[in-house]
């Protein structure tokens, strides 16, 4: 029941930064294009042999860079049960048709749900941690899918992560019927 209380507040806080940095970032946005976008993943550990399921938001800041909170669960199922929350700041290279490589930089904080069930030094039940690596989006408009690869330096670890964008707005709008003005 513990594991449940923190799992939904931290869903919460993840979407409680998405509203306050979409609305504090708001004023620096350019176009429609450039509008918030909200994303699910899986994320395979590669030393840990681990799954975990992804929440994010992508956040214009300027240009290139982007703010993302993200929120990651690694179930009990693995050998080391956790959570992580914190934020990246990416930056999108260039853009080559509709695919957008991007390098990203992050700390996070990490609960280490089981770390009682190792003898490490290292191992805290509170942690925080950073991340870089790289990545692509692809732009679909709509659909972004995205493939990236992030390590971390405390623990040493690679993962690779698959997901999707999805962007609201003007995609996702309900259409509304053309009346003929001579019969309103």
């Amino acid at each position: 029941m513990k594991q449940h209380n923190i799992l939904s507040k931290s869903i919460l806080l993840l979407i409680f930064c998405g509203i306050f940095f979409n609305s504090f970032l708001v004023a620096q946005r350019k176009t429609e294009k450039e509008s918030t976008l909200f994303g699910f993943g899986a994320i395979y550990n590669f030393q840990t042999q681990g799954v975990a399921l992804d929440l994010r938001a992508k956040i214009p800041v300027y240009k290139n860079t982007y703010i993302v909170p993200r929120f990651s669960y690694f179930p009990g199922l693995n050998n080391i049960h956790e959570l992580y929350f914190g934020a990246d700041a990416n930056y999108h290279l260039y853009r080559y048709k509709n695919m957008i490589p991007y390098v990203h930089l992050g700390g996070y904080y990490d609960r280490w749900i089981n770390s009682d069930d190792f003898v490490s030094k290292k191992a805290k039940l509170n942690n925080f941690v950073f991340e870089g690596g790289a990545g692509v989006v692809f732009d679909f408009n709509c659909l972004n899918p995205f493939l990236e690869y992030r390590y971390d330096t405390k623990w040493l670890e690679g993962s690779l992560e698959a997901g999707l964008y999805l962007r609201f707005g003007k995609c996702f709008k309900k259409k509304q019927k053309i009346r003929c003005p001579a019969f309103s």
